[in-house]
Formats: C-alpha cells, structure tokens, sequence
C-alpha cells in the first residue's frame, strides 16, 4: 500500500483543506488595522480607606505612584482596587478611548487637564447594566473631544480576577470599524462552533455514542466562555443584568468535566492503559467537589480554581496526544492537532495581550481560531473512531456469520446422522416416519410398506459378540442396496429402504409391480449370508402393508406392519397384514386396567440411577426410572406400558405418581444432608395437558426445604411433536426454576434445528453415539454433540458409558458428567442411599 492509498493521508488531506477552506473565509478580515495611537507610561497605586476617592488621591505624593512594567497592564491575580494613571497627549480631533478587555466589575474613569480639573467621569464596569455605557459598544468607550494640552487620565478598577486596565486610543472611525470586525469574527467563529456543536449531538441521536455528548457538551462552554470574553453575551443576550459572570465561573468547572468525560468515553474499550485514565478521572471527581462546593468558595475562588483546572486538564490531554502518537495510536494524529491548535490559539492571544504581537485581527482572532480549527480536528477524530467502529462491527459480523456457517455444517452433518443408521448407513426409523408424514400430504399414494426382521440376529450377536454382529447388519445392507439398485428406476421414488433397528428393516415398493419385486427381495435376502467365512441364517421373516388398501393414513403403515411382524415371527414366513392383529388391543387394555391398579394401590417403584460429575468427580444428580413389578407378570418394561399410556393418555396419572414420589425422595435426601439433583422424566404428551403442568409447578414451589432445582428429561425424538404450547409450557416450566434436560440426544432429527430456541439446561448424549465412536475409534459425531452443547451452554452429560474405553473417548471430548453401568445400575432408593454414602466414604474415583 502507497502513503497515498493509507486511509489516514486521505483524512489528513481532507482536514487540510477544510482547514484553508477556513483561512480563506477570515483571510479578508487578517489584514493589519492601522497602527493606533501609542499610550504614554502608565502608573499604578494602590487604593486604600485614604485614598478611596479620587479628591483623596490627588494629594498623594506623586513619588509614590510606581510605573507600571513592561508593555502590559496587568497586575494578574489580585483582589485590591488600584488607580491607575497616564497623560493623554494632545489631539486636533475627536479619539475614542477605549477599555479592551472585560472583566472589570468597576471602572471609574475621570479625565482631567493640566490644572486637574475634572473633564469628564465616567462609571463604567461588568457590574453596571449595558444599557447605561456612553456607548453600546463590546468594549468600555468614551470620546475624548479635540484638546490643543495634553490630558490627565485617573482610572480606578475594582476586580476579583486579574486587575488590569488594557487601554487603547484611537480615531472614532478606527473604533467603530474595529467594533463592527471583532463583531463579526465572533459571530462567524461562534457560528462555526454552533454547527459542529449541532452535527456532533446529531451523531450522538443517531450512534449513542456518548463521546459526542461529551463534546457538544465541552465545546458549548467554550462558545459560552468565547462570547462572554468578547462581550457578545453581556451586550446581547441579557443588557439589563449585568450579572453575567456565572458563565466564565462555572464554564471552566463544567468545561473540565466536559472535556475529562470525552477523554474517557472516547477511549473506553479501546487499548489505552489504565494509568492514562484515571488523571481524568481525578480532574472529573475535583470538577464536581467544585461545583458542590461552589456557594461556599465564592465567585474570585472558584473563577481561579476553574481556570487553574482548565490548564492542568488541557495539558494533560496534550501529553496524552504525544504518548497515543508515539504509540501510533489511530487517533493520536487528530488529537495532537486539536489540541495544539487550542494551545496556539491561546498562546497568541496572550503574547498579544503582552505586548509581544501587534493587535491586528488574526492575533486578536486567534483563540477562536484555534478553538475552531481544534473542534474540527476533534470531530475527524470522532469520524475517524466512528469508521474504525464500524470496520471492527463488519469484521466482528463476518466472523460470527462464519461461526454460524460451521455451526449449520455441523448441524447439517449431525442431522445427517441423525437421519442414518450408523452401522447399516440405511436412513433410520425416524427418516421413515417423516416420509410416511410426506406421503400423508400427497395425493394418490399407493404403496406397500415391507417389515423385515432377523429373528436369529440377537442369537447370532450373543454368540459371535457385538462386533461380528455389525459386520452381519453391513453384509445384509449390502445385499438390500444391491437389490434396491436393480429395482429403481431413473425417476422413480421406489424401492425406498430404511433401517429400524439392528434387526428390522423397511422397504417402500410401487404396488405397480409388487409381487414380482416382493419375490426377487425374498430370493436375494433368503440366501445364507457369509460373513467372515461363516454361513449365517438370519431367520429373516416378512410382513406387509397396503395403503390405502389396509389403512387411512399413511403413517399408520408401520405400525400395523409392526403388529403383523409379530404373527410372521411365530409363522417363520411372509405374512400380510389382516385387521384381526389388531385383537391384540385386548391385552393392551388389560394391561391399561392393571397400571391403574398399580397405581392406585402404589405398586410401582422408583430406581435410582447415579450422574458423576467428571470435574468435581462427584454424584452431583441421580436419574429416577419407573419399575414395576406385576405379581403374575413379572416385571413389565416401561417400553411396555408407557407408550399404552400415552395413547390412552394415562400418561398424566404415571407422571403426577412420578412426581409425588420424586418429591418425597428429595426431601429425604435433603434430611439426610445429600443436595442431589433429581430428574424425572416426562412426556411430550405432558407439555399440552396445562392442568398438569400448573400441578407441576405448585408442587415444586411447596418444596421450599431443597435449593437444587428439579429436572424434568424430554426426549430428543419427542421435540418432533412439540407445538407451540409445548414449547410456551416449556418456558414456563424453566422460569419457574425447574431445569429442562434432553434425552437421547443423537437419535432425533428436527430437534437439532430447534435447540436455540429451547430453555434447555442439560444435554444428555444417547450411547448410539458413543458406541459408534468406540467401534470405529472416530468419535467426529460424537464431538460434534458435545461441541454443540457446550456452544449452546448446555450441561452435558453421555449415557450408557459401560467400559473404561468408553470413559476415555468421554474424557478426552470434556464432556460434563456420565451415566451408565460402569458407575452404577438403576437401584431402588434404599440401596442407592447406602450406595451413595459409601462413595462418599470410600473416595471411589474411576480410574
């Protein structure tokens, strides 16, 4: 990059032209008035009780009046009233005599002849109304008429400030061409401030930055104090009070304040060093002590401690320009320049006022000049800081559109997976139950749904061990997709081919030709499979749905191809489905009426199953899994009863009981000393039903004695069914400070896309995952569901971890906390509170 393609020659370019864009504005008006006349020596004495009047200071001796030094006529800060002296020489016209600078709370003036006869009195001063000068002019005048003897002029000047008495003599034509110029430099500068003043609150409406507050705030005092100086405020804005010096008494507290929270506002959260802050945090802390303190000090106090705090804050801006330039900082070279402009400004017009420049209207101009020229650079720095800003914005928007790029690669991956048997590489049980939903929304569908089962495969997976058992499912996928292949046409969207289970398959076939393909799938998959030189017969069975022959809906196919399957296990061969399987309902209602005696008679159990944490290696949470034991059935799987439950929706009884008791072991174990956090689970089926969700929340809030909020567990293939009132239940529940855990995360597919806006606080990772990681030693996908957890700042927890190979894929991928057998196996709760105290005593860490 050239020095004329840097971003900061272009800004650099682009000021030094405003800036002779401003220099040809005022260059008509720079140039040198006509010389005036010069003053002779002045002489000062000091006024006292004996010489407080001017007929008392005519007889002092005239030894005692001392000459003022230098060119100046300033005695600086004093708070006596002093006389002052000089001999007018003699004029053939009419002079002005005029007092330049104000602040002169009392002027008397008195021109005398030779003989000391008074001409002429005038009460002039800051305290006296404008409207009662000789003239209403800026600065204190008085006409001197024709004189052919040189004058006496007597001045006596009561000041709080600096006692000074700045005389200048002059033609009337000069004075008032003088007056009219300093009127309209003033005007024009004050101009200039007001519209950067404007532009920069502008900017704060629009950007909120509060640097441009501070700004408009710093350079408002500054027009403030500017007109007051030069008398426009005194002249215009209130001539019939004269009690105008508020603004220079508390516009250099509130100027410093100003300027100090511009210093800080601009710079904060950007690389500058604390030390370089907190001056300015000092100067704005003292700032407003003053002004608290300001009704005691007085107004000759506070005057002074305003502009010794003016200085000290302008210089310490001005070392900080010089550090942030030396360190190259992006803004330095604006506020270098602001500032030395300001300090050029005010450094001429003393040197003026000294004696040391000529009084032409660029040296009586200057500190507005350098005002002027300093608020522009301050409002380039802003422009520039408002660039970088957004440079930084776009820069950060880029990055994280890029963060969510990956994240949607990921969850596309993870999806596909979710969407994919893992061993077979056929889609999985839930890509079949979104096509059959598909299949809903379409007209004239017409298909067969095909259910194949290996009855020997849970046979074959004890005896050859579970990876054996995966190549036999590869194998047998292969010759599906090899099949699948021959009958697919171009555009045809049949034969479809899923995976349900590890050993049951689907197959959509076109009913065009269906007994031809039906038959060519039985020949193909009824050959004995080799796998590793061994001849393997699957005992593979079939079962057959039409739609819309044999049901309404086309989702229903598969489960009434499940409950033919179950008669073509005991058969051996095909079987059709026929409306007499579903008699099988019969047990099903039985076994509804049974778990409702069950639960009216209290005959279910709760198991308790452990949750350690891997950081602090300890039992921070215990799942709770319903049991129950049938006194002539046996022990009935909850895969058995709850899924009836939920159809018939019972789900709400087994889910209050679920409740009662997980309530009740909280409380024992709070008696005991345990804070465990318990976690039951729930169905989606739950989250529409408001009473129960209203029971839920109530019952939680009755039970003041546990801190450890309760967990309720959904399941990721739930989030398929969530609605919007389950979702808004959800919510509910999480503000109510009952903690939302998913389930079996990994073999869901839609949930993946609606986790963001879920109020989960836990993700609980299925075993599918880790065993897949373990048996192929990659554990991409499982990384990536930790990796999505932790980006969502989710607790993480993997299930099913059974051997210590498993805990060191877990370990390495920083997973939260484990569960599975190789803690602990689901136990009734009086075990698992021996359990758990002897952990505690025995420091059992997994090694």
């Amino acid at each position: 990059m050239t020095f004329r393609q840097n971003p900061l020659f272009k800004t650099l370019f682009f000021s030094t032209l405003c800036a002779a864009l401003l220099g040809a504005l005022v260059l008509f008006h720079l140039i040198p008035q006509q010389a005036l006349k010069p003053m002779n020596e002045l002489y000062y004495f000091p006024a006292t009780d004996q010489t407080s009047t001017l007929q008392q200071l005519l007889f002092q001796p005239a030894d005692q009046w001392q000459l003022l030094p230098g060119t100046t006529s300033s005695l600086g800060y004093q708070q006596s009233d002093f006389w002052y002296k000089t001999r007018l020489s003699a004029s053939s016209t009419e002079t002005a005599l005029s007092v330049l600078a104000p602040f002169l709370d009392q002027l008397e003036l008195y021109v005398l002849d030779n003989q000391l006869q008074v001409l002429q009195s005038h009460q002039l001063g800051d305290q006296q109304l404008y409207n009662l000068r000789p003239l209403p002019t800026l600065n204190f005048v008085i006409l001197l008429p024709a004189s052919a003897e040189d004058l006496w002029l007597y001045a006596k000047v009561s000041n709080q400030g600096a006692n000074m008495l700045p005389l200048q003599r002059s033609s009337t034509l000069e004075m008032e061409h003088q007056e009219h110029l300093a009127v309209f430099i003033h005007s024009l500068f004050s101009g200039i401030f007001l519209c950067l003043i404007a532009l920069s609150a502008g900017f704060y409406l629009i950007y909120r930055h509060s640097y441009f507050l501070a700004f408009s705030g710093m350079f408002f005092t500054v027009v403030l104090i500017q007109l007051e100086i030069n008398g426009l405020l005194f002249a215009y804005v209130w001539p019939q009070s004269p009690d105008y010096n508020l603004v220079i008494e508390y516009g250099t507290v509130f100027g410093s304040l100003f300027a100090c929270g511009f210093m800080l506002s601009f710079f904060r959260g950007s690389e500058t060093p604390v030390w370089l802050r907190w001056p300015f945090q000092l100067i704005a802390a003292f700032a407003v002590l003053l002004m608290l303190a300001s009704p005691w000090l007085g107004a000759y106090w506070l005057k002074k401690s305003g502009v010794e705090l003016v200085a000290l804050t302008g210089s310490l801006m001005l070392l900080a320009s010089f550090w942030l330039l030396h360190k190259r900082h992006a803004h330095a070279v604006f506020f270098a320049l602001a500032l030395l402009t300001m300090l050029t400004g005010i450094a001429v017009m003393i040197l003026r006022s000294k004696g040391y420049l000529p009084a032409v209207v660029l040296t009586n101009s200057a500190m507005e000049i350098g005002n002027a020229l300093s608020a522009l650079f301050f409002v380039f720095a802003m422009l520039q800081n408002l660039h970088l800003e957004k440079n930084k914005k776009i820069a950060f928007q880029q990055q994280i559109l890029q963060q969510q790029q990956h994240i949607q690669q990921m969850q596309q991956k993870a999806l596909q997976q979710a969407l994919t048997e893992h061993i077979s590489g056929l889609p999985n049980k839930t890509a079949l139950i979104n096509r059959l939903g598909q299949l809903d929304q379409q007209r004239d569908s017409n298909f067969y749904l095909v259910m194949i089962v290996h009855q020997r495969f849970r046979q074959i997976e004890r005896a050859l061990g579970v990876e054996e058992a995966n190549h036999t499912i590869t194998g047998f996928s292969k010759l599906l997709k090899r099949w699948g292949e021959q009958q697919r046409q171009t555009a045809a969207q049949y034969p479809a081919l899923f995976a349900l289970e590890r050993d049951s398959y689907a197959v959509l076939i076109t009913p065009t030709d269906f007994r031809s393909q039906f038959e060519q799938l039985r020949y193909q998959l009824d050959a004995l499979l080799k796998v590793d030189n061994l001849q393997l017969d699957l005992g593979t069975v079939y079962s057959s749905v039409h739609y819309p022959a044999d049901c309404a809906k086309a989702s229903d196919t598969l489960d009434l191809a499940l409950a033919a399957i179950e008669h073509a296990d005991q058969a051996g061969a095909y079987l059709p489905y026929e409306p007499l399987y579903l008699e099988q309902n019969l047990e099903h209602i039985h076994l509804l009426s049974e778990l409702n005696i069950a639960l009216q008679d209290d005959l279910l159990e709760l198991y308790v199953q452990p949750i350690l944490d891997m950081k602090q290696q300890k039992i921070h949470a215990a799942e709770l899994l319903i049991r129950w034991y049938h006194p002539k059935m046996g022990q009935i799987s909850p895969t058995d009863f709850i899924p009836l439950a939920e159809q018939t929706g019972m789900i709400s009884q087994v889910t209050e009981w679920v409740l009662n008791k997980t309530l009740l072991l909280q409380k024992q174990l709070t008696d005991a000393g345990a804070t465990l956090r318990l976690s039951m689970n729930i169905s989606p089926l739950d989250l529409r039903n408001t009473a129960l969700i209203s029971r839920v929340i109530e019952a939680v809030k009755s039970t003041s004695y546990s801190t450890v909020p309760l967990q309720l567990e959904l399941t990721e293939t739930a989030f398929v069914d969530l609605v919007k009132d389950s979702e808004q239940a959800l919510k509910l529940l999480e503000r109510s400070n009952i903690r939302i855990s998913l389930d079996d995360f990994g073999i869901g597919q839609s949930s993946l896309a609606r986790l963001q806006g879920l109020p989960l606080g836990e993700l609980k990772i299925d075993r599918d995952l880790l065993c897949q990681a373990v048996r192929l030693n990659d554990d991409t996908v499982l990384r990536y569901a930790v990796m999505l957890g932790k980006s969502l700042q989710l607790y993480t927890v993997v299930e099913g971890v059974e051997t210590l190979k498993e805990l060191d894929f877990i370990r390495r991928l920083g997973a939260d906390a484990i569960q599975g057998y190789l803690l602990a196996k689901p136990m009734p709760f009086a075990r698992f509170s021996q359990w758990l105290i002897d952990f505690d005593q025995q420091g059992f860490r997994l090694n």
